[in-house]
C-alpha cells in the first residue's frame, strides 16, 4: 500500500513540473553537438521557449509526455518510498530503542531511489523522446517519431534490445 500512496502523491506533482521538463529538455537539447554560434537558436530562455512552443505546436503541446512522465513519477517514488517503508516497517533502519539510525537510513534511502531509478528507466527513455518532438520548423536533436509511450516502448525493444533502455 505505501507503494501506491507514493506513487499516486508523485503523480499529482507531476502535472505541474511536466511543462518545466519539456521546456528543460528541449533547452538543454539546442546546439547538442555544434560548437557555440553554430547553431539556430529557437529558444532564448524559459519564457520565450514557452511561447515559441505554443506558438507553433499549441499550448497543450507544453504537456508532451505526460503519460510517461505520470507513469515515472509513479514507478520512482512508488518504489523508492515503499522500500523505504518496508525497511522501516521491518525495523532494519531502527536501534534497539526504535530510533533511526543515520547511516542506515541513508544506506535505505539508496537502495530505495536506485531501485525506483532502474524500475522507471525504460518509461523515463520514451517521456525524453515524446518531449523533444518538436514541430519542423522549432525542432532540436533527433526527432523520434513515437505517438506514445506504449508504441515507444516498442520500438525501442525492438530496434535496439533491454541493454539500451537506460537513461542518463
Amino acid at each position: 500500500m505505501d507503494f501506491i500512496i507514493a506513487g499516486v502523491a508523485a503523480v499529482g506533482a507531476g502535472f505541474f513540473t511536466n511543462p518545466l521538463e519539456v521546456l528543460k529538455t528541449r533547452m538543454q537539447l539546442q546546439g547538442e553537438l555544434h560548437a557555440k554560434g553554430q547553431y539556430t537558436v529557437h529558444y532564448r530562455n524559459i519564457i520565450h521557449a514557452s511561447y515559441t512552443i505554443a506558438k507553433h505546436e499549441g499550448f497543450l503541446s507544453l504537456q508532451k509526455g505526460l503519460s510517461p512522465a505520470l507513469w515515472v513519477q509513479f514507478i520512482l517514488n512508488g518504489v523508492r518510498l515503499g522500500i523505504y517503508q518496508s525497511l522501516e516497517d521491518r525495523g532494519l533502519i531502527l536501534n534497539s530503542e526504535g530510533g533511526t539510525v543515520f547511516y542506515k537510513s541513508v544506506l535505505a534511502g539508496g537502495v530505495g531511489g536506485v531501485a525506483g531509478q532502474i524500475a522507471c528507466s525504460p518509461v523515463f527513455l520514451v517521456k525524453t523522446h515524446l518531449q523533444t518532438q518538436g514541430s519542423e520548423n522549432i525542432a532540436v536533436g533527433f526527432q523520434h517519431k513515437h505517438r506514445g509511450m506504449v508504441e515507444g516502448l516498442r520500438i525501442i525493444f525492438e530496434e535496439q534490445g533491454v541493454g539500451n533502455w537506460t537513461c542518463a
